[in-house]
């Protein structure tokens, strides 16, 4: 019998290993993102505005626009980089996919 702390193969390859994680202080009525790897590990952030460009771009792609703030940015990193963006950008794209596939994604007009 296996103890709660064991996995099977089967279950480790369902889990993938997120770069970030949901993180909320108490108190606050929003949710932030904390990264938990790679060169911007420790930086929590937040999504504040996000829309979709109001046209496609050449690779026919209709792309996200948002802002952010950053809550804590520990080894200083530079996160107002295009390459910061793109990395938070690509995030961005994965939780609003798991959003529409899992029908809890809001649109405010």
């Amino acid at each position: 019998m296996k103890s709660q702390n064991e996995n099977s193969a089967t279950d480790q390859k369902k889990k993938q290993s997120k770069p970030y994680t949901f993180a909320q202080r108490e108190g606050d009525d929003f949710t932030c993102i904390k990264l938990v790897e790679g060169k911007y590990e420790g930086v929590i952030y937040k999504y504040n505005q996000v829309k979709f460009a109001p046209e496609e771009n050449e690779q026919g792609q209709i792309p996200l626009k948002f802002t952010y703030d950053i809550f804590q940015n520990p080894e200083k990193v530079d996160v107002e980089s295009q390459d910061f963006r793109y990395y938070i950008g690509d995030i961005l794209v994965e939780l609003v996919e798991q959003q529409l596939e899992n029908g809890t994604l809001i649109i405010d007009k």
